[in-house]
């Protein structure tokens, strides 16, 4: 169930940098701008073109009126909202909605195994890179039931996210620019008397927040392995700085003492996500500041 495992994803990263290292100025949403970003008032305006955003996908409820979060961790269930790169949606589920407002929600990405609607990535808050990976994304799955002792770049079916995302972008006439993501890997060591409620409830309290905050692309943990108590958490941030803000609420810090007074082992990746131009390839190495 992961409970905990998220929520030491991200605050580590506020005692990485040093005193005299001050985060990038935060510039307002500029006139036009829907989206709000973190780069330096020195570059003079939005870096992204937010024209023509295409979001292209199906209401968050043919994944939450059946699939369970086991389903959209190692299943990828939520890719029945993106037509075309995962799942095929059964057609009795699209006849089956009501006209209370979910058949019209299409901008709403179920992103984690939490499908609560405050939990879910809203698109268009998104630049088109973003909002294409985060599609994309949704077809992320562990290649083998060892993905928490596994190398990240193993662990999980990358070439078919990067499938998913060509096909995507090609859909939407798109070129796929170059891009750097961040990547947080929290792996952990459970002991089997833990309460996991209380640990999950935690660790969705610690989710909204970094889901309010913006730009978490993806959250996916698993279950604790049944003989070692081992697991594995990751999050995919658009940015570095993203991941501090979305880290500094009271939850994280709640979560953050269960962390060190609970777990047996624990240890923080931090990693950079590089997809080349054309989605043509990716890569996986340590981030270095």
């Amino acid at each position: 169930m992961g409970a905990l495992d998220f929520l030491y994803n991200i605050t580590p990263q506020w005692p990485f940098a040093s005193q005299d290292e001050q985060p990038e100025q935060q510039v307002s949403k500029s006139s036009g701008c829907p989206v709000e970003h973190s780069f330096s008032k020195s570059s003079g305006g939005c870096p992204v073109d937010h024209s023509n955003l295409n979001v292209n996908i199906l209401p968050p409820h043919v994944v939450t009126h059946s699939a369970t979060p086991e389903d959209i961790k190692f299943k990828a269930a939520a890719s029945r909202q993106v037509p075309g790169i995962g799942q095929s949606v059964d057609p009795a589920i699209i006849d089956s909605l009501d006209l209370s407002g979910r058949l019209h929600d299409h901008q709403h990405l179920v992103a984690s195994p939490y499908t609560d609607r405050d939990h879910l990535l809203d698109l268009t808050t998104l630049a088109r890179p973003h909002q294409l990976l985060a599609k994309s994304l949704t077809i992320m799955n562990a290649n083998t039931t060892d993905y928490a002792i596994e190398p990240y770049d193993e662990a999980f079916n990358w070439d078919d996210v990067l499938l998913a995302l060509r096909k995507l972008s090609t859909r939407e006439n798109y070129n796929f620019p170059r891009s750097e993501f961040y990547i947080i890997v929290f792996r952990s060591r459970l002991p089997f008397d833990a309460d996991r409620t209380h640990l999950g409830k935690l660790d969705k309290d610690a989710h909204l927040e970094a889901v309010e905050s913006g730009q978490l692309l993806k959250y996916w943990f698993g279950t604790p392995h049944p003989e070692t108590g081992r697991n594995l958490a990751t999050c995919i941030w658009r940015h570095r700085d993203d991941a501090k803000k979305g880290g500094a609420g009271p939850g994280h810090v709640r979560a953050m003492e269960a962390v060190r007074n609970i777990y047996l082992e624990w240890r923080v990746e931090r990693l950079k996500f590089v997809i080349e131009d054309g989605a043509s390839s990716w890569s996986i190495s340590k981030w270095i500041d």
